[in-house]
């Protein structure tokens, strides 16, 4: 039993949180490109933060329901239907064995999130079932979603069939939901910190890498966001070995377009890099189709800091709150 693709929207895939501790292999983390939507969708089927589920992206894919499911979808704003009938985003829905859950496109942001209760339940591989395309492996085969894919379920928890059973006896639709609150529209200001290369470019470039626009560029995706805009250069040319690099790191090659490190980068990089994205900005950014454009500011490791503190208590507090909300549905 599980889910059968009937339409495979674009970029569809197993993701989770990512597979930790094996870049010094070469292996990436990968996993949601928007951890908090990722997570929410699973908080609202009352499955563990790290369940995994399908991703996709710009636009969403259609799924037939061969038994009766809890599930939830978040992340980029859409209009999902069952059997037609429109049922909103950020709120737990039941779906009927052989109901239609329709996603289709995605008006604001570009990923997109559908978690089921017990999770999707496909190999784990070095611990986690995200899929890593390039090496064909993890995720459902190593790939991306095809139509009439099957996608295994794991054991729905008893809580989330006792909430199951709540919506079924009730026929009723839950009508609170549960949002991030982000906007995808106008120039998006990102948060970003030096890196240990920002005295190396020039004065001119860091001034225009503060104080211009840049764009997204067609051309980007998982891997990292090539973008469009002001070149940026070094006072003077350097050889620099390859270094350890992470989600956010913004490169600069010798073309001096930026190009900004996502969640399938790569283990290693050799060009310069001028600043680090603040990780609590690394979700927005995530949601930013190409064309979007962004403007960065500056801003310490203290603030940074203070600012990753302040999103995590606050999805704490939207994770009571949906943990009390379902509490009452089995009352």
């Amino acid at each position: 039993m599980g889910l059968i693709l009937i339409r495979k929207g674009f970029a569809s895939a197993v993701q989770d949180l990512g597979r930790f501790g094996y870049q010094r292999f070469g292996i990436i983390v990968g996993g949601v490109m928007d951890p908090p939507s990722a997570k929410l969708a699973n908080w609202l089927v009352g499955n563990g933060e790290s369940a995994a589920v399908i991703e996709y992206s710009f636009l969403g894919p259609s799924i037939l329901f061969s038994e009766d499911t809890l599930f939830a979808v978040t992340g980029a704003v859409c209009h999902p239907s069952l059997d037609g009938q429109e049922i909103g985003i950020g709120r737990p829905c039941l779906a009927r064995e052989g109901q239609i859950l329709t996603i289709g496109g995605l008006a604001y942001g570009s990923r997109g999130y559908l978690a089921v209760s017990g999770g999707v339940n496909t190999p784990l591989w070095f611990g986690s079932r995200s899929t890593y395309e390039r090496a064909g492996q993890g995720g459902f085969k190593g790939r991306l979603l095809e139509e009439h894919d099957r996608i295994p379920v794991g054991e729905t928890s008893e809580r989330a069939k006792r909430i199951i059973a709540s919506l079924a006896e009730k026929k009723s639709v839950i009508r609170w939901f549960a949002a991030m609150r982000r906007t995808y529209q106008g120039i998006q200001v990102i948060r970003v910190l030096p890196d240990i290369l920002w005295p190396r470019f020039s004065e001119e470039s860091r001034h225009t890498f503060l104080n211009t626009d840049y764009q997204i560029t067609a051309s980007s995706d998982r891997m990292g966001y090539r973008l469009e805009g002001a070149e940026l250069a070094l006072d003077e040319s350097l050889e620099l070995y390859s270094e350890a690099v992470t989600s956010g790191s913004i490169q600069v090659p010798r073309n001096g377009k930026p190009i900004i490190l996502m969640t399938d980068h790569q283990s290693t990089g050799g060009y310069p890099r001028i600043a680090q994205v603040a990780s609590v900005d690394l979700p927005l950014l995530s949601q930013l189709p190409p064309r979007s454009k962004l403007r960065f500011q500056l801003i310490s490791n203290k603030e940074a800091e203070q600012q990753l503190v302040r999103q995590t208590r606050s999805l704490e507090l939207l994770r009571n709150m949906i943990t009390g909300q379902l509490d009452k549905l089995t009352r």
